[in-house]
């Protein structure tokens, strides 16, 4: 499986467990608000002694509907400490970390927050 594939399964996997938030990895032709659509991972090589290692960025887009974003900051928060597993479907992850997070209100009360984080990953040896 390519790096590609192992982190964008194993971030929606690790986001599936937020509760009362269903995450897709596309975004949904019909479902009800809050939701979240984890990006396809953009990959960077990382370069490593000797093993094939990718930099990762991973992007979660969390939408609401309200005039405040009371609820979708609480999303925001549980997603911002959401770990990986050591080990994703033969991939070793060296490193995790929230990069960016920011909140916005677009139109007719809909709110959006969108978190990017970067993993950085090796082929693990097997």
């Amino acid at each position: 499986m390519s790096a590609r594939e192992a982190v964008g399964r194993g971030v929606l996997a690790a986001l599936q467990g937020m509760a009362g938030c269903p995450v897709f990895d596309a975004a949904p032709a019909r479902a009800r608000v809050p939701f979240g659509v984890v990006s396809e991972p953009v990959l960077l090589p990382w370069p490593a002694s000797g093993v094939e290692g990718w930099e990762a960025r991973v992007t979660l887009v969390l939408s609401d509907e309200g005039e405040r974003p009371v609820r979708l900051r609480t999303l925001a928060a549980a997603a911002e400490g959401v770990a990986l597993p050591s080990v994703i479907e033969g991939w070793r992850v060296a490193g995790w970390r929230l990069v960016r997070s920011r909140m916005v209100r677009g139109s007719a009360g809909r709110w959006t927050a969108t978190l990017e984080w970067v993993a950085r990953v090796f082929r693990a040896e097997g």
